[in-house]
């Protein structure tokens, strides 16, 4: 793969296509974009397209332009500036008739090229958002571009190929079937039993359920304890509850979508729908997974009406919160004696609203909680958002690791921790490298986890 952005590449060759011409659909695309039937967030992002003022406030929190030491390629102004001239050159008045007079030069090859790889540097933690004075989001920006790089058939495989086909095709994107994962489940039962103390028996595929649990997929292979963790508390806290397989349908609550493409987004919601609606539950619970509870939470209001959907959808960490309010389930912080500090995820905290929650659970359950700084709202992203944890390809775990990791790999020591708690499995992929890269004298946990720990 040759440089065509900085030192790094996420998009390998026979994705990005180099030397294709692709300039004209790029621009067809970028059209139908800035269309109102772009359903997510068409006015915001025109917004953002229109009044950036160019303050370079936004810069000054963001992981990756801080961390690089500042190189102007990763400042969120001069990413979003690459579609911004786009726009400016094609889609307004002055671009077509005078564009040297708006700043906007006519679109390259190479210009499509380092466009997306710049736009594969941004995990759209929208840190920057929070600070703009006129309320722009460069994070949004990436995002829609992304879109209209889909659109012309550039997307990572981790996400597309590997990730939304294969979970709509198999029920789940680490293309495990159900003879698997019921084997999977049985392990999970005799390792409770050994690790807990507890007999277990997990519900699966149990129709008219309370409560349906899907869980990130990979969280089976790659964080088990975060899936043994939930059904310990589930079954402390004494409700009617299941987990499903493939067998009735997507079994993940991954939405990979998220990151690149609506259309993609749609389907998977569509089928994460039908397997609720199938199995007659009552509440869609969302496990540790970030992405998938701005999904499930907020975006499918925006495209699936209420009255096709009756039920609710809820986070584990709420609750788990409600439970320990409620006295539901009891616990004993001195079972958890080491100290514990808590990461936000980008897409539970800025973009979903909880904060309070795991801070409710991990002040119960742990003896020593402190706090990492900054946090909530302006918590530091860690670098696994937006489909970054999955993917490593041309030197990009260097990448991951030598910016948003740096930043993150020193607010953890700084803090003194020796467990950092995480509820979204993209960052425990995140965390997982970090801690092996820099040598860091601590682990990771799943809330669930160390709430399971506790229970008395």
């Amino acid at each position: 793969m040759r440089k065509v952005f900085d030192d790094y590449r996420a998009l390998a060759d026979n994705v990005l296509r180099p030397d294709e011409p692709r300039v004209d659909k790029f621009v067809e695309a970028m059209g139908k974009s800035l269309k109102k039937e772009n359903w997510t967030f068409w006015l915001p992002y025109v917004l953002s397209l229109d009044y950036c003022m160019k303050c370079g406030t936004c810069a000054e929190v963001c992981p990756v332009y801080q961390a690089s030491g500042r190189r102007e390629i990763y400042h969120p102004v001069k990413r979003s500036e690459m579609l911004r001239s786009i726009y400016r050159r094609y889609f307004t008045l002055g671009g077509k008739l005078w564009p040297g007079l708006v700043g906007a030069k006519d679109l390259t090859e190479d210009g499509i090229n380092a466009l997306a790889e710049s736009f594969y540097r941004c995990t759209v933690c929208r840190r920057c958002a929070y600070v703009c004075p006129v309320a722009i989001d460069n994070g949004l920006v990436v995002r829609e571009g992304r879109k209209i790089l889909d659109a012309i058939g550039i997307a990572p495989d981790e996400l597309k190929d590997s990730g939304t086909q294969i979970q709509l095709k198999a029920g789940n994107a680490t293309n495990m079937g159900t003879a698997a994962f019921l084997d999977i489940i049985e392990f999970m039962e005799e390792e409770i039993a050994d690790t807990w103390g507890r007999q277990v028996k997990i519900p699966v595929d149990k129709k008219g359920a309370e409560f349906l649990l899907m869980h990130n997929a990979g969280d089976y292979l790659a964080f088990p304890e975060t899936v043994m963790g939930a059904a310990v508390v589930l079954q402390a806290a004494g409700v009617d509850w299941t987990l499903n397989s493939p067998a009735t349908g997507i079994n993940d609550v991954v939405n990979y979508g998220v990151f690149f493409s609506d259309g993609e987004l749609e389907k998977v919601l569509r089928a994460q729908l039908k397997t609720a609606l199938d199995l007659g539950i009552k509440t869609f619970v969302v496990g540790e997974c970030g992405h998938a509870f701005e999904a499930l939470k907020y975006l499918m209001q925006r495209l699936i009406p209420a009255g096709e959907r009756p039920f609710e959808v809820k986070s584990i960490l709420e609750l788990e919160a409600q439970w320990i309010r409620e006295g539901r389930i009891k616990v004993d912080p001195g079972k958890n004696r080491e100290i514990v500090t808590y990461h936000d995820s980008c897409k539970l905290g800025r973009l979903g609203g909880l904060y309070e929650e795991p801070r409710t659970i991990l002040q119960a359950a742990c003896q020593d909680f402190r706090e990492l700084v900054p946090n909530r709202e302006m918590s530091l992203c860690c670098g696994g958002g937006s489909g970054f944890a999955i993917m490593a390809k041309g030197d990009f775990l260097k990448f991951r690791m030598e910016t948003y990791g740096q930043l993150k790999a020193q607010q953890l020591t700084d803090a003194g921790a020796q467990v950092v708690a995480l509820a979204c499995s993209n960052c425990k992929g995140q965390f997982r490298e970090i801690i092996n890269y820099y040598k860091l004298p601590l682990r990771f946990a799943g809330v669930s986890e160390l709430l399971a720990n506790a229970l008395v």
